[in-house]
């Protein structure tokens, strides 16, 4: 008798223990609650290199708009309506420095600007899948190392004109070695690079 005491109040502990932590713990799809006072200041969109880089596109290319800090979802929209949630999920936390567009919105190429802080391999392998896919040309480089002007023209001149998947001329102007001696990542040659091999691959399985 004096066990079957002792187990049940073990029992009736837990139990009041859980219902104490269920109690505690907030439902995950509930909001936080709002601040009755918002201590925050307002704080500039660009840092000084965001600041030259933008004045940099901005004289190299006056017909087209720039933008920046653009998320990447803002970059393409699933063929899958059921698949949203997941690339929300999977795509929600990245961005690019700048990105151009034409005066409709079309976006013709993306610019990271690297700083102190480094994406993970894996985000970066994602941002530039994403872009490659939405035939986005994707350029990563220094604030000092951005292309120069006419650079910069012939990129986004080759990309509104190339809509099929052939080896663009930006590729071959690359061949130089004047970017590639930048760094630059070019994810719009690493998709025509993926196509076409994908392609290969294909014809030599048949």
């Amino acid at each position: 008798m004096p066990w079957l005491i002792a187990w049940a109040a073990i029992a009736l502990g837990s139990l009041l223990f859980l219902v104490a932590v269920l109690r505690r713990r907030r439902p995950a799809n509930r909001p936080p609650v709002l601040p009755d006072e918002w201590p925050l200041g307002p704080r500039p969109v660009f840092s000084a290199e965001e600041r030259s880089v933008y004045r940099q596109l901005r004289e190299a290319l006056p017909a087209h708009v720039v933008l920046s800090k653009l998320p990447l979802l803002r970059f393409c929209h699933p063929n899958d309506p059921a698949s949203l949630r997941y690339w929300y999920e999977l795509l929600g936390s990245l961005n690019v420095s700048f990105a151009v567009c034409t005066g409709s919105g079309r976006v013709l190429a993306a610019i990271d600007i690297e700083s102190g802080g480094r994406l993970s391999r894996r985000g970066q392998r994602i941002k530039e899948s994403v872009l490659a896919a939405c035939q986005v040309r994707y350029l990563r480089c220094k604030a000092h190392a951005l292309p120069t002007i006419p650079e910069l023209q012939l990129m986004v001149a080759d990309t509104a004109a190339t809509p099929a998947p052939a080896e663009p001329a930006w590729a071959a102007y690359r061949q130089t070695g004047t970017p590639e001696s930048s760094g630059f990542i070019d994810s719009f040659l690493l998709g025509w690079r993926r196509s076409t091999n994908a392609a290969r691959s294909g014809s030599s399985g048949r």
